[in-house]
Order: structure tokens, then sequence, then C-alpha cells
């Protein structure tokens, strides 16, 4: 809906993408963002999407919006904030004996591999200086759950209980987000203090772009509606004789549709009319080519037929009432209807996503069970 609204560029006389998109959802917080520039370096956790929508709800009913704490798909570790913008991510470790540890979770972007060779190896080796921590362990990692079985001694692992197992076990890291850096939606390099402050500018352009979707689909469905309205009109008065078109002249027809009111097509002079503001003068007008009447005096035969007739008028109303519709709407209301739209879409991809790790989950007991 948004594609007529947006600026789209030109690359050797083809139209391309547009200079940006419209996401109806921040998605620079939903993904996140990293990486360094001359003189600048960016670093943008993600954060979860219920929390971004709920936010710009709370924006949209004049409330503030709710400090968020970052989200990663799929972590089932905690992040707790330290202060402002520096978060500390911990992993999942319990204990399941006096001899035995399981690890269930990892810090965010460390991998089972990664955490193998330089934790757990090391730990169950030695080096000159320090002794072997552990004695074994073992995986039982899937493609989307951790899982390591880790022995030691009691005394060990009561030494490393009193230490705190997460430190021990290097399953803490620490996330600090003090370089939010970001082109604003006129090409200037930002800093942000908070997500919160993201998502805020966010808000007022995305409501903008709203306003303007709505000014241009009230212009679009007046222009469908007048040109059905037409049409049917048209219809009518040729069955009742009002208007002969048989055997005249296509001048003298178009002087008879001009004098009873009828309109130049109504759809292709607003299309025009907005081709004109979006070039913005760079090119010359086009000839006035004089009134368009092909929408009515060509149409075929059949329309004459009561059926059609009825579906034509039914069109019509029914574009009268989408207008009217629009018209009770604000661009607050279109905007919450597209993100009930996407929650609940939302809701079904997860839905599916947790259906088939309950499909995995049965799989692999069953495996286990036939294996022992």
């Amino acid at each position: 809906m948004d594609d007529n609204i947006l600026k789209f560029l030109y690359d050797d006389n083809q139209r391309v993408e547009p200079e940006w998109y419209m996401p109806i959802i921040p998605m620079v917080l939903i993904n996140g963002a990293e990486g360094i520039g001359t003189g600048w370096s960016c670093k943008i956790p993600n954060f979860d999407i219920r929390e971004v929508v709920n936010n710009i709800r709370r924006l949209m009913d004049g409330e503030e919006a709710l400090p968020m704490l970052p989200s990663y798909k799929n972590f089932k570790g905690t992040i707790h904030e330290l202060g402002p913008n520096q978060y500390v991510i911990s992993g999942e470790v319990s204990i399941i004996d006096s001899t035995t540890i399981e690890i269930t979770e990892l810090p965010v972007r460390t991998w089972t591999q990664t955490y193998k060779e330089q934790v757990l190896e090391p730990m169950l080796n030695g080096t000159e200086k320090t002794p072997p921590l552990i004695t074994d362990y073992k995986e039982y990692h899937t493609d989307t759950t951790v899982k390591f079985i880790v022995k030691m001694t009691e005394e060990k692992l009561a030494e490393a209980q009193a230490a705190g197992l997460h430190k021990v076990f290097k399953l803490q890291t620490s996330l600090t987000c003090n370089s939010m850096v970001l082109f604003d939606h006129v090409g200037f390099l930002k800093k942000y203090d908070s997500p919160q402050d993201i998502l805020k500018e966010f808000f007022e352009l995305r409501l903008r772009y709203y306003n303007l979707r709505k000014e241009w689909l009230i212009g679009m469905l007046g222009a469908e509606s007048a040109k059905l309205s037409n049409q049917a009109r048209f219809i009518l008065e040729k069955i009742d004789g009002k208007i002969v078109i048989e055997n005249k002249p296509k001048k003298e027809l178009i002087q008879v549709l001009i004098k009873r009111g009828y309109e130049s097509d109504p759809v292709k002079a607003w299309k025009e009319s907005q081709n004109k503001e979006a070039e913005e003068g760079d090119k010359e007008p086009a000839a006035d080519t004089g009134p368009d009447f092909n929408y009515l005096l060509n149409m075929p035969l059949w329309y004459l037929t009561k059926e059609k007739k009825d579906e034509l008028c039914k069109q019509r109303d029914n574009k009268e009432k989408e207008l009217e519709d629009l018209k009770c709407k604000s661009a607050s209301d279109l905007w919450k209807e597209d993100l009930a739209v996407f929650v609940e879409e939302l809701d079904v991809c997860q839905s599916s996503v947790q259906m088939a790790d309950s499909l995995v989950v049965l799989s692999t007991s069953s495996l286990l069970t036939f294996l022992s």
C-alpha cells in the first residue's frame, strides 16, 4: 500500500527500489545492528518484537514507551540491566547431583564448538599452572538446543558452586550499547541515547506516512467510486433510453456525455495528477488530449444485462462504503489494523515453530528409547 507514497530511485532510467522502505515496526530494533565506519561505530542489540509492537501502541495512545531489555530469538538464558545501556547476559547451568552439572544454554553469540574448545577442554586437560577442574563432559545438542553434561569431583563442584557456577564456567558476558548511531530519515548520522529514542523517532515518521497513505487511498477510492458511479449511471440511462449511442459520431457522443455531466475517466485523471505532483516539474507537462470517455463507450454489450448491471451497482455501493469507512479512520487506526494482522500472523508462525520443536523432541526421545 505504501508503494505509491515512497520515493523510488532510478538507475539507467529504470525504476528500482525506493530511497528507503517504511515497515510498520522499526526493523533495526528487531534485527539489531553492528558495524564501524570512519569515525563512528554502531551497536544496537535485538529487542523483542511484541515489546516493540506494544510500545508503538502505547505511543499511539499518548503514553510513554516502556524500557526494553535486549531479547534474542530462542535464547533461554537471562538478560539483566546493570545500568543505562549496560547488560549482563547469562547462560543456563544447573546441578544434577553432587558430581554432575548440566549446561543447557550459552551466552548470546557463543557457539558450542567454540565453548568446548576454549572453556571445557582447558578445564578437562588443565595447564602447567592450573590443575584440571572437570573429569569428563558429554554433548547432547540438537540443531536448536545446547546440552553439556559435565562431570567433576564433589570437592571441585562445591568450590565452583561457592565461587559461582556462571563465573567459573564462563557463562556470563557483558553487553554495552553506548554507540547507537544511525542515519536518520534525512541522511544525517545521529547518536541515540536509548532504544526508546529510536522508537519515538520512527513512530513520528511512520505516523506521517500513514497520513500520506490515507490521503492517497481517499483520492484513489474517490476516483474509483466516481468511475463506477458513472458507469452504473450510463448503463441505467442507456437502458431507459435517455442516451442513444447507435449510429452517432464519437464527437457527438462526447458532447452528449459532457452535457449530461459525465466525468472524463476519473481514475486516469487522478493518476495523471499524482504523476505530475511526483515529477515536481522535472518534465514538461503532457499535452491535453481532451476528455476520455472510453471507460464508458468501450464497455461490452453484455454490461447491459440485468446481472451485470446489478453487479456494477453493487460494486459502486461497496466502493462508496469503503471510501466512507476510510474517511472515518485516523492514521493511527490504519496502523493499528496493520499491527493486528501482523501479530496474528506472528502467533501462527510461532505456533508452527513450537509444533515443529515438539515433533523434534518426540523424535529424539523415541530414538533414544530405541537405542537404549
